[in-house]
């Protein structure tokens, strides 16, 4: 009887070790490199979460983050069963018609989102220019790109450098509404930006810290 009681100490001190052993390590193949030969759903997905623990956590989080950051005027969605806060804004507050250049005043679009990108394992940043399909669509996956550049050009100069941040210049290829009408090619031309559950934000779930 003492070495079967022995024995269930020595094994219920074990299982701890081995079951925080067995999870991943978020931090493993987190590489900015290794993302950027992703396609834009492979990137939304990646790093995933790998216990209920973790998504429940996670989910609420990001529920929590989306009603601030929508109390600041922004568009907020989730993707990814709701692991996924998503911003989207509308270009022509970024962009004058055709240009690729940032106007004058973006800063107060832009800015009040770095904010909550200041720990730099908390998400992984991917975001995705969209056009109408107003021109060919050589011309429009151009204007996307240039867009997509300037964007990233001004996060680069206010982000800490740690942030992994993987850009996609979309063109016309993914239209939320018809661009039959003037208010669907309105909506049509967005930024989108994912704030993906980096490394930080997933160990503070498993450790039940969020």
């Amino acid at each position: 009887m003492k070495v079967l009681r022995l024995f269930l100490i020595v094994l219920a001190a074990i299982v701890p070790f081995v079951s925080r052993a067995a999870d991943p390590d978020p931090w493993e193949n987190y590489d900015e490199a290794m993302f950027m030969d992703m396609d834009l759903d492979a990137n939304i997905a990646s790093p995933a979460l790998s216990s209920d623990k973790e998504r429940r956590a996670v989910r609420r989080y990001i529920g929590e983050l989306g009603k601030r950051v929508a109390e600041k005027g922004y568009i907020v969605e989730t993707d990814r069963d709701d692991e996924v806060m998503v911003v989207t804004i509308p270009l022509e507050k970024l962009f004058l018609p055709n240009d690729t250049l940032l106007r004058a005043g973006f800063e107060k679009t832009l800015r009040p989102l770095i904010g909550f990108l200041k720990d730099p394992g908390m998400f992984k940043v991917v975001y995705a220019v969209h056009s109408d399909n107003t021109g060919s669509e050589n011309y429009n996956y151009d204007l996307s790109n240039e867009r997509v550049a300037s964007i990233y050009d001004w996060l680069l100069d206010n982000i800490s450098e740690d942030l992994i941040v993987i850009p996609f210049a979309m063109g016309d290829t993914d239209p939320i509404e018809s661009n039959m009408t003037r208010d669907g090619r309105r909506q049509n031309r967005r930024l989108e930006i994912f704030f993906v559950p980096g490394p930080e934000l997933i160990m503070r779930a498993r450790k039940g810290k969020i």
